[in-house]
């Protein structure tokens, strides 16, 4: 008899404290609903930020690829399909007379470094400047589509 009163007094205690617990789908939709409303709650970045942050990274990075390719040519490099040691050659044969005329500036090798930092800069730029203005790039066969979408 005793047995069977505690058996009872655990089943009967038990159950209130199982019919609290949601199931794990219940609990799984509180969690995303929760999360759904903290994300409406946090400010989106302003557009308009987004774009004109696009714009001036676009700009810097476009002007250090040109000028890693004009002003700010390296010595250590030859241009062209120029051998390698062309521009030092160049500025070697300066010593004589004859060549003392040369202009080797010419044979100055491209600044890559300057040149892919821009070309990275820049591709930075022109996402945040697409995803500015709320549109997405489509990249199919041979060209590069901008598509902008207007909900009614």
């Amino acid at each position: 008899m005793r047995a069977v009163s505690v058996l009872l007094v655990v089943v009967f205690t038990s159950a209130p404290v199982i019919a609290q617990q949601r199931p794990p789908i219940g609990q799984s939709l509180d969690s995303q609903a929760a999360a759904a409303a903290a994300e409406q709650q946090t400010p989106a970045p302003h557009r308009g930020a987004l774009f004109w942050s696009g714009l001036g990274l676009g700009l810097a990075g476009a002007t250090s690829s040109v000028l890693g390719l004009t002003a700010f040519r390296v010595e250590d490099s030859s241009t062209g399909n120029a051998p390698k040691g062309t521009y030092q050659a160049c500025v070697a044969q300066k010593a004589d007379p004859i060549y003392a005329t040369n202009q080797c500036d010419a044979l100055k090798g491209k600044n890559l470094k300057l040149l892919w930092g821009g070309v990275a800069v820049s591709a930075v730029g022109a996402t945040l400047l697409v995803s500015g203005i709320n549109a997405q790039a489509e990249i199919g066969a041979g060209a590069v589509r901008l598509v902008k979408r207007i909900r009614f």
